[in-house]
């Protein structure tokens, strides 16, 4: 069986690369494609290579997971199906991408870099953190001041806003995030523009690292940091930042024992003094597995295999149910009370029956848990409408090289997290966007005058 994984592990690897290497010649490193790509291959076939190598995972009892999906033994046979299933999807996935994609460029023009507008980047990134911090104050407020915003839970914050203020505060939230794409979207442009003239603004930089940190204590998440990491590291190789890539491979495991200390110790930021030494003394198994696993949501593949198992027999596919949410996110729960939620919360009532809480699966688990083995070919269809998506961002990336980073950001985060969601959110940084002016990030280029 090991030795099947690996084989099967290494076709994806090569599939993959030959992909990502098609999407390059683009001029705009944060196209909706390089991100989708992106994400498939931090959330899925990362935790799938680690897997795979470590012939399976335990999560560690400081996590609390159950046995239902807190265990994975790749030893024997009883994973070959769910190996297969992910195997397909991601090897149709990244071969649709080598056939639709030229090897080279239609014209010369898509060579040439994009002039920016730094002046309105900035700005992007200034209004965008401005209303971050609006919403910053409102939280601590809500909570009753800065200690007791730091003692509660960042989970358990949110349900108790919800039993409080009910939809408005779903409404609020969904603001709030796609504010914060926005300022994402817009930091992530303003570096590929220093990487791309290879001169750089440290002080708008460290602004820039400030304000995710200090987002991710705000919210719990670390999510923003995570797709801000991937586009700086999609726009030096695009870009050719040879010399920065093998910093940043150096500064990595530094990155990713914080990230992962930050899984376990966000819960109660008022006790972190206590919690951090005990967190340095417990038991996590193989350490560097843990620190791997927990940086790349290893947890959500994991679970995805079990689904594959699990689903059509001890329980009922969703049919399409997860994805209308989509559509009925606008209603209000008090005029439509049974409305679906969505799906982390769905798998939570599976797999974490009473507990109050949310498991975050990949797109490909979503489509698994609603279209069973069709999801093989539903990843590749998804890949082919994010194609042709990223070929009309493209054809007018002047006037939309906002809303094509806005779509690099959200394609990472898909990979990683439900479809509804992630539309919704897209539709409201739309408004944003639009109401705030401000799109036109580059400068329009210039047509010569004929002879």
């Amino acid at each position: 069986m090991r030795i099947v994984c690996l084989l099967l592990l290494i076709s994806l690897h090569w599939a993959y690369w030959k992909a990502i290497s098609r999407l390059r010649w683009r001029r705009l490193a944060l196209t909706p494609a390089m991100g989708w790509m992106a994400g498939l291959g931090y959330f899925l076939l990362a935790p799938l290579t680690l897997l795979v190598l470590n012939d399976g995972y335990t999560q560690p009892a400081l996590y609390q997971a159950n046995d239902k999906y807190a265990s994975l033994n790749l030893s024997d046979g009883t994973y070959v199906l769910p190996i297969m299933v992910i195997w397909l999807a991601l090897l149709f996935t990244f071969l649709a991408v080598v056939a639709l994609t030229p090897k080279y460029p239609d014209g010369q023009e898509d060579l040439q870099p994009l002039v920016f507008n730094e002046k309105k980047l900035k700005l992007a990134l200034r209004v965008t953190w401005g209303i971050a911090l609006l919403d910053y104050g409102i939280a601590i407020c809500l909570s009753g001041g800065v200690t007791a915003f730091l003692v509660t839970h960042w989970y358990t914050r949110g349900s108790d806003y919800f039993a409080r203020f009910g939809d408005r505060y779903v409404l609020y939230t969904q603001l709030s995030q796609a504010n914060f794409v926005v300022f994402t979207a817009a930091a992530a442009l303003y570096t590929a523009l220093m990487l791309q003239r290879r001169k750089f603004n440290w002080g708008f930089l460290a602004f820039i690292a400030f304000a995710m940190m200090l987002q991710m204590v705000m919210s719990g998440n670390r999510i923003f940091v995570a797709l801000y990491g991937l586009s700086f590291l999609a726009s030096c190789w695009i870009y050719g930042r040879k010399k920065i890539i093998p910093i940043l491979l150096a500064l990595s495991p530094l990155v990713l024992v914080f990230f992962s200390a930050w899984a376990a110790l966000r819960g109660d930021l008022g006790t972190l003094s206590e919690k951090l030494p005990s967190y340095a003394e417990q038991d996590l198994g193989n350490r560097a597995m843990t620190t791997l696993m927990d940086t790349t949501e290893g947890a959500s593949v994991m679970l995805f295999l079990h689904m594959v198992n699990d689903f059509g027999t001890k329980f009922d596919y969703f049919y399409g149910l997860s994805y209308t949410k989509a559509v009925t996110f606008i209603v209000p729960r008090s005029v439509y009370p049974s409305k679906p939620p969505n799906f982390p919360v769905l798998m939570a009532a599976l797999y974490e029956p009473g507990e109050e809480t949310s498991l975050g699966g990949t797109q490909m688990a979503e489509l698994y848990g609603n279209f069973g083995v069709l999801s093989v070919l539903l990843l590749p269809v998804i890949t082919v409408v994010i194609l042709l998506l990223s070929e009309r961002v493209i054809r007018n990336i002047e006037k939309h090289a906002l809303v094509s980073a806005v779509l690099f950001v959200l394609c990472i985060w898909f990979a990683r997290s439900s479809f509804e969601d992630n539309f919704v959110t897209f539709l409201l940084a739309q408004v944003l966007i639009w109401c705030l002016r401000l799109e036109q990030v580059c400068v329009p280029r210039v047509s010569p005058n004929p002879a």
